[in-house]
């Protein structure tokens, strides 16, 4: 019996986008902060966007195909997005997270799917536990973005990759977050928007099952992890869809 469904943040529960007209105002709003403290980096705001898109490219290649881990937010922006630039290192170090921050909110464009709050509470009212695992490079922008969407209060437990230091697909975020909701993994259902991170993280624990929706930034996200053959469980259009489903089926509230 599915006891838990563990979601994906950017691109499952929100929409994520970026067109490369977001570049410069990117680039302005990190040069600004940076500078604010201290490092000034001599560059026009797109190009310095470009590089760290780049540099970021580079980054995730490294961490998808060596070695599943997330560096922590001073270690990706000193090793890899700042590499070659003359900066405070102490100060780069105290203001990391603050700059991948910034960098995840203003590089891409957010907004919550409409559905996902009804979703949310749909399943919360059927008596299944809620988790989220997240790729990111901030120790806080999901956890503040939650709050701003008003959906924190719906999970029982939230990993994320930048304070766990795995990156998706490594089944240790699944298995732990199983755990956490008192579930055997076989258990979860997990719903995301990636075939090489989502999909295959969710099979590699032994989830009962994988939901996945299409987003905007799919197709980049599973360029040359090789994912043609491959599909979840249960492909679905909207999130509304999974509330038809027999995993989604309500059950008592004796897991609550």
């Amino acid at each position: 019996m599915i006891k838990a469904f563990v979601f994906d943040m950017g691109g499952t529960l929100e929409d994520v986008i970026h067109t490369p007209e977001m570049n410069k105002s990117c680039g302005e709003v990190i040069l600004q902060y940076l500078a604010v403290q201290g490092i000034h980096i001599d560059m026009e705001p797109e190009a310095f966007t470009l590089h760290v898109e780049q540099q970021n490219r580079e980054y995730r290649h490294w961490g998808m195909t060596k070695s599943l881990r997330e560096l922590d937010p001073y270690s990706i922006w000193s090793q890899w997005y700042l590499k070659g630039f003359e900066v405070n290192q102490e100060r780069l170090r105290t203001i990391a997270d603050k700059v991948a921050n910034l960098w995840e909110r203003h590089y891409y464009r957010r907004a919550l799917r409409p559905e996902s709050e009804r979703v949310l509470q749909t399943l919360k009212e059927r008596g299944f536990r809620l988790g989220v695992i997240s790729n990111t490079s901030s120790y806080t922008q999901v956890i503040e973005i939650l709050h701003e969407y008003g959906l924190h209060h719906y999970f029982d437990t939230i990993y994320l990759s930048s304070i766990s230091g795995f990156r998706k697909p490594h089944a240790d975020m699944f298995l732990a977050a199983a755990a956490d909701l008192g579930c055997a993994p076989q258990e979860c259902v997990y719903v995301g928007d990636t075939i090489s991170r989502d999909v295959r993280g969710a099979r590699a624990a032994g989830y009962g099952a994988s939901v996945r929706i299409q987003s905007h930034l799919t197709q980049i996200s599973d360029a040359y992890y090789h994912t043609e053959k491959e599909e979840a469980d249960y492909p679905v259009s909207n999130l509304l869809d999974m509330l038809q489903l027999d995993i989604a089926t309500p059950i008592t509230s004796a897991v609550q």
